[in-house]
């Protein structure tokens, strides 16, 4: 028996002589050979979708703290032929602790990268050419973290093109410097850009031995600039490798809001300058920015936002308000530039936007979102009680509706624009309801006494990038109605040219005369609007018109003729032409009319005018 036992411990220690010394073998040939590194690199991290290819040197110096080298990487995700690399890099050099395996850590004394490119794909179902299944590492990711040192990567250089949204990102790193310890602080500081504008990152978090504990949150905080935006992180993330739940404060400010798009994936309409602060927190898949108070422009900003990243397009949710709506800070939603002090004027004076839209960030996201503001800053007409709600579903952009009030009326807008197409088509609707006239005309004295309050309706379809494209395309329809109200006399023997009246109600003081309806009734055919009607109908005169708008250059021309019902001895029948850019109008009379010495003799009361039909009929 004790023969046997020899025999057994005997042939232990062969079996464990031959262990030690294919181990040692295996050493010294990894040590000494760069073929066989690079073939036990390459199938220790290959799988059947992953395959690392070194094509470069390979150097290893040998110590308690070795280091290796490798040059000319690439790693290819075979599921995907194209892009032919998921990565490229020219050279990676990593000094790690033995000490350390015995605790249970892999750590990284010193990893450096240089020229590193990453060729990053998602595709039309969602999936990404960086997500292996069925990896090596992935099931020692928890079990063996990887603390690292001291990080170094420069000269490196990525590429995003997401299939869904039709987008291409690209950026690049100047230089990246991150370092930490298992009980000092974790810091990274990173140069680069990102989408052609500057990118710089600082952030710094707790030890490696705080961000393993779940006693304790863990401490968190960065600072970016990308561009003219500015960003600040301040805060703590419970549990951060398993259920991450961050309670953080966050702050934003920049020339223009519309520039956080690749940052968030939300389409923003341009803005003038802003600065946001609030709470940052998430609940299982979605991310809640709320308690916030900000400014854009002259306007005030509060509400909530919440924002899914994990749905097959980005979703966000957004329910806002604002104590007071500069409304020229809402430009940049019709293409109109919010950072210019006078809206109404542009380079080549034109009033109508041209710059385009970007249907293309439209197209990356779904979502809904709404905003109330109670007081309006509007310099032309007083506006109260703004409310527009918006919707992306699937590349349509829909108002539904942006209502706000002027006075006791109220204006509704509907608009979808589809921008699955290429040009969008573009549906408009607009209601107006109840509009005091008074309200409208603006300071002008003689005219602000003119009472009543219009209703009416425009309709059109048209297709573009622009709103300027969309108008000079569009067709449809549009009429406006006023009846039971008053105008300034003064106003009305003016416009008819009768210079007795005029000058009775000049010396007298001016009154005010009913008026018995007021028609507009235009049709919209490939932008250029023209009247079908054009009737102001008072108790003193009848004034009819005609004439046409086009959108195309934003030129006008209408022509009015008065029909005075009484007769005056200084009347001029004329007709009164307007016409020239919708910037810059110009007033003429008819030279044919006013060259007669007398007027016409008035035949009495002029044709009786059915209002209620002709209402009708423009709103038919």
């Amino acid at each position: 028996m004790n023969f046997k036992l020899i025999t057994l411990n005997r042939l232990f220690l062969v079996i464990l002589l031959i262990g030690l010394f294919a181990f040692g073998s295996m050493l010294i040939i990894f040590s000494y050979s760069d073929n066989f590194r690079v073939w036990f690199i390459e199938n220790s991290v290959n799988t059947e979708n992953l395959k690392l290819d070194i094509k470069g040197q390979t150097i290893l110096e040998i110590g308690w703290q070795p280091e290796l080298t490798l040059n000319n990487i690439s790693i290819k995700n075979t599921v995907w032929p194209s892009p032919e690399n998921l990565a490229q890099i020219d050279k990676l050099s990593l000094q790690f602790s033995i000490s350390r395996l015995f605790h249970g850590d892999i750590f990284i004394n010193d990893l450096s990268i240089s020229k590193p490119e990453l060729f990053l794909l998602k595709n039309k179902k969602g999936d990404a050419n960086w997500r292996f299944s069925g990896s090596k590492a992935d099931a020692y990711a928890l079990e063996l973290p990887v603390i690292f040192e001291n990080l170094h990567i420069v000269s490196g250089i990525f590429h995003y093109y997401d299939e869904i949204r039709d987008m291409n990102f690209e950026g690049d790193i100047d230089s990246l410097k991150g370092s930490g310890g298992w009980q000092l602080p974790i810091t990274i500081e990173s140069k680069g850009s990102y989408q052609h504008k500057t990118l710089n990152i600082q952030a710094a978090a707790g030890s490696y031995a705080e961000l393993r504990s779940e006693n304790n949150p863990y401490p968190v905080k960065l600072n970016m600039v990308f561009g003219q935006t500015e960003i600040a992180i301040r805060g703590t993330v419970t549990h951060p490798l398993q259920a991450p739940d961050p309670k953080l404060k966050l702050s934003f400010a920049g020339d223009d809001i519309s520039e956080l798009f690749p940052l968030i994936g939300i389409p923003l309409p341009p803005s003038p300058a802003y600065k946001i602060t609030g709470d940052l927190s998430r609940q299982d898949r979605t991310w809640r920015f709320d308690n916030f108070n900000g400014e854009i422009g002259h306007s005030d900003l509060q509400g909530t936002v919440l924002i899914n990243p994990t749905r097959e397009l980005l979703y966000f949710d957004m329910d806002l308000f604002a104590k007071t709506l500069d409304l020229a800070d809402l430009s940049g939603f019709i293409g109109g530039e919010p950072n210019l002090t006078d809206q109404s004027v542009t380079e080549d004076n034109a009033l109508i936007p041209e710059r385009h839209f970007n249907f293309k960030q439209i197209r990356a996201a779904n979502g809904k979102a709404r905003l109330r503001a109670t007081n309006i800053l509007n310099k032309e007409i007083p506006l109260s009680n703004f409310d527009g709600q918006i919707s992306l579903n699937k590349g349509v952009l829909t108002f539904e509706p942006v209502t706000f009030g002027i006075d006791d009326g109220r204006i509704n807008l509907w608009m979808s624009a589809y921008g699955s197409q290429n040009p969008p088509d573009v549906d408009i609707q607009i209601n107006v309801i109840d509009l005091p006239l008074s309200k409208l005309i603006g300071e002008v004295k003689d005219i602000q006494n003119t009472l009543g309050k219009i209703n009416g309706k425009l309709k059109i379809k048209g297709s573009g990038n622009s709103l300027k494209d969309i108008l000079s395309s569009a067709n449809g329809e549009a009429y406006l109605v006023q009846y039971d109200g008053k105008i300034s006399a003064l106003i009305v023997e003016l416009i008819g040219l009768d210079i007795f009246h005029a000058l009775g109600y000049y010396i007298s003081g001016d009154i005010q005369i009913p008026i018995l309806c007021a028609i507009v009734d235009v049709d919209i055919n490939n932008g250029i609007g023209k009247s079908k009607t054009l009737l102001l109908n008072t108790k003193d005169s009848v004034v009819h018109g005609n004439g046409y708008l086009s959108f195309k250059n934003e030129t006008f021309e209408v022509a009015m003729t008065p029909y005075p019902r009484d007769f005056s001895p200084l009347t001029l029948r004329s007709t009164l032409n307007v016409s020239g850019t919708i910037l810059k109008p110009k007033f003429s009379i008819d030279p044919l009319s006013t060259l007669m010495l007398l007027p016409p003799i008035d035949i009495g009361e002029v044709e009786k005018i059915d209002c209620q039909k002709m209402i009708r009929g423009a709103k038919d």
